[in-house]
């Protein structure tokens, strides 16, 4: 998108997002139709599940009609505002979703190996995928990570730029369970591309 076209799409969501404040239903629903592919592929490469996808992003849009009174055009545009209430929608969910509570309660403790052994120093796959090919690639690869645990704190890091500090406190985990679960997830990454056919991954390994 042109900067032209990023100007006049911020400035729609401004007009939009102030008709939205005195309760205009029909402002919403443009909003909504407007923002929902964004939003649904945002919460569901962190959750990879298309039910819950839906109802988060149900939910994201019914706290923006709840919470627009809080959003001020003079402190930033109204799609940073609305990535902080989906970021914040997707984090309570992650806190919230029995499926993965349980598998955090069922992993076995790995804080107490020694982090050093986890050392990698190589670029990780969405540092490539960014450079070379589609971040479809990637999210198809995110599929088919074999621990949620994992791919939520990669996904976290990487994709949210969330920090240690803040994953290990969304998914009650200590650090170091978190470097070992993202770095886990990463080898598991380059493993998967490069079986299906991305050789340029294989380097990677080494």
């Amino acid at each position: 998108m042109s900067g032209l076209a990023k100007d006049a799409s911020a400035q729609e969501d401004t007009h939009l997002a102030t008709r939205l404040k005195s309760g205009d239903e029909q402002a919403f629903r443009r909003l909504m139709d407007k923002h929902y592919s964004w939003v649904y592929s945002k919460t569901y490469r962190t959750l990879s599940n298309h039910r819950d996808t839906e109802e988060i992003s149900t939910d994201i849009f019914l706290k923006v009609w709840q919470k627009i009174s809080k959003w001020n055009p003079d402190q930033g545009s109204f799609q940073a505002w609305l990535n902080t209430v989906a970021k914040n929608t997707i984090i309570d969910a992650i806190r919230k979703r029995e499926r993965i509570r349980e598998s955090l309660l069922l992993a076995e403790d790995e804080s107490n190996v020694p982090l050093a052994q986890y050392r990698d120093n190589q670029p990780t796959p969405d540092k490539v995928v960014e450079a070379k090919e589609s971040k479809e690639i990637l999210l198809r690869a995110l599929q088919q990570i074999t621990k949620p645990n994992h791919r939520t704190a990669w996904v976290l890091r990487h994709l949210e730029g969330c920090s240690i500090a803040e994953i290990s406190n969304m998914l009650q985990r200590k650090e170091g369970t978190i470097k070992i679960w993202i770095f886990r997830c990463t080898k598991e990454l380059r493993q998967i591309m490069t079986r299906n056919g991305f050789s340029r991954f294989s380097h990677l390994e080494r």
